[in-house]
């Protein structure tokens, strides 16, 4: 993945564990216009189990604007942790 255009960090605190969360905003890889996000969780990339692109199965949607797809992720991470 190249630069990404937004990012957040985080951490939840759960069952006495502290998790952290990190998301990214990317161009879409299919199309430029929109955005998609990436999500790690303790410095690993969750994978998409459908990719949007054969070459990219770390990204997931496609949102008009980057912060959509920011606030999408950080909601995103926060189920996931």
């Amino acid at each position: 993945m190249y630069k990404p255009i937004l990012e957040k960090d985080g951490t939840k605190f759960e069952g006495g564990i502290t998790l952290q969360w990190y998301v990214a905003v990317h161009s879409h890889p299919l199309n430029q216009r929109n955005y998609s996000y990436a999500i790690a969780i303790d410095n690993v990339f969750e994978r998409n189990p459908s990719p949007i692109a054969d070459f990219d199965s770390c990204l997931f949607g496609c949102y008009e604007t980057a912060y959509q797809a920011l606030n999408a992720a950080v909601e995103e991470a926060n189920k996931i942790v």
